[in-house]
């Protein structure tokens, strides 16, 4: 399942970077289709696809449309050649020890903005028009070696950009200093992964380009930063110290460290609770609002979030349960948006 759905993704990821011309020839009632219709072409190092899509008015987005459909189908030939390992190298690609749920949020943040990128070489050989059946055809074509050389290169230029990077950033700074100057490696690193999981696609004999020791030490640095961040929590109402322990137990179970003295971070918030009684049911809704400060005081971000908590037995149990999801809602929040806050 995992291997299918990887696929999949790096499917939706084959964007055509266009090569050359796109001839389109149309048919006639006396003209034969392209044998390439019914029999691709095969070529060592090469691989081909053909899509087709029903002409209905706009001629030009039928040939678009089987354009699509001809990647597809390429990338079902490459598929083929996947070993069952791909899935086992994938995570192997993406991980690097331990990580705690903040830092794998974090990175899945990151990842879920990165564009897919385009892989080279990947070119339209024809286009055909049968007007007389109205179906559009395509023939696309890659070659792999070509374009697993490519990909090989931005890999290793991205390896570069991350452990040049590493290296001007002094450990003597602070620990929210050293992870705002390393935030655009964490982009990096998530690009080549995606790198990473097309070439395996392409490559071959489906071999990918793994980490070296270098790489993997930057992102253990990242990992204990993330490890050594410091929280303080500062209550600004009733309320808010209401909802603090199971605020402090989100962030916890995220792998911050709460402090009660100085922290590289302090989160300044409150909450207001509303009590119903309906029905002989409890409710308790709760608005807890957080503003993130550095060490030095200066406002970084604030948000809010909204949480429920109902009951039958009592209103200090809703009350409970209402101020257990605010805490979690609000720790999931700042592991979903701490790059943004401490970029």
């Amino acid at each position: 399942m995992k291997t299918k759905l990887i696929v999949t993704t790096l499917a939706a990821s084959l964007v055509l970077a266009a090569c050359g011309s796109n001839p389109t020839k149309s048919g006639s009632h006396s003209a034969g289709k392209p044998d390439w219709i019914v029999n691709e072409p095969v070529a060592s190092g090469h691989v081909y696809g053909v899509g087709s899509a029903p002409v209905y008015v706009d001629e030009a987005k039928a040939i678009q449309q089987a354009q699509d459909a001809a990647r597809v189908t390429m990338v079902q030939k490459l598929k083929v050649t996947i070993t069952g390992s791909f899935s086992q190298d994938t995570q192997e690609l993406r991980q690097t020890g331990k990580q705690t749920q903040l830092v794998k949020t974090v990175r899945n943040q990151i990842s879920s903005t990165i564009p897919q990128a385009e892989i080279d070489n990947l070119d339209i050989q024809e286009n055909y028009v049968d007007r007389k059946g109205r179906v559009a055809y395509s023939l696309v074509h890659l070659d792999r070696r070509k374009a697993a050389s490519k990909l090989r290169q931005r890999i290793s230029d991205l390896d570069m950009q991350v452990v040049d990077l590493s290296d001007k950033v002094s450990t003597n700074l602070p620990v929210l200093k050293q992870l705002q100057n390393m935030v655009p490696a964490l982009s990096w690193i998530e690009q080549r992964t995606k790198l990473a999981e097309q070439l395996q696609l392409i490559d071959m004999n489906n071999r990918t380009e793994y980490k070296d020791d270098s790489l993997k030490a930057v992102e253990a640095r990242i990992q204990s930063l993330f490890d050594r961040l410091n929280v303080t929590l500062t209550a600004s109402n009733a309320h808010g110290q209401e909802i603090r322990s199971g605020l402090a137990k989100s962030l916890t179970d995220l792998g911050l460290r709460i402090s009660n003295g100085n922290g590289d971070l302090n989160f300044a918030f409150k909450a207001d609770l509303r009590e119903v009684e309906k029905g002989g049911r409890f409710v308790v809704f709760a608005n807890g609002e957080v503003v993130i400060k550095d060490d030095n005081g200066r406002s970084l971000s604030e948000f809010n979030q909204e949480a429920k908590g109902v009951s039958g037995a009592s209103m200090a149990q809703a009350k409970y349960k209402a101020v257990q999801s605010l805490g979690k809602k609000l720790g999931n929040e700042l592991a979903k948006s701490l790059i943004s806050k401490i970029d």
